[in-house]
């Protein structure tokens, strides 16, 4: 059940965006980011892996943390998520439980908050339901916004 969890919760994460442009120099970071973080939801109800992390810095550097396991670099994250998602096989369903917190740190540095609820089978053949909340730090880089930092935990 805990790898369904970790799967749900690296959805949840970012469960923030996916697509790769940046959107337009006039509008806010915020409204940016919205359409990322919708497209990324909906990749994570798909368990579209690469839609999913197209919005993660293709970096050594990256860092997602799972409760008590910290994932370093793009390549690990995306062999997770794909052993997370059973190759595209689960059938978990995430949801936002209320709108996404985002924070303006700087013009080319976000964080975002999510609340997320996940249902899943779990190992055991059983349907469950867990709460998540996924931090992100998003840094706009030239080919758009990426995630470069991401923390995601179950809650009790």
């Amino acid at each position: 059940m805990k790898a369904v969890l970790l799967a749900v919760l690296l959805c949840a994460s970012a469960l923030l965006g996916g697509a790769a442009a940046a959107g337009p120099s006039t509008s806010s970071p915020e409204q940016q980011l919205r359409p990322l973080m919708d497209e990324m939801l909906a990749a994570a109800n798909a368990h579209d892996t690469d839609r999913f992390m197209a919005v993660y810095e293709r970096s050594p550097t990256l860092m997602l943390t799972f409760d008590d396991q910290t994932l370093v670099g793009w390549q690990a994250v995306r062999d997770q998520q794909l052993q997370w998602w059973n190759d595209g096989a689960t059938d978990a369903v995430y949801r936002l439980r209320a709108e996404p917190k985002i924070t303006v740190i700087s013009p080319d540095v976000v964080a975002t908050l999510q609340s997320l609820e996940v249902e899943a089978t779990g190992p055991d053949g059983k349907k469950g339901t867990v709460k998540v909340m996924a931090t992100s730090i998003w840094k706009k880089r030239p080919e758009g916004w990426r995630i470069v930092l991401a923390h995601e935990s179950l809650l009790n």
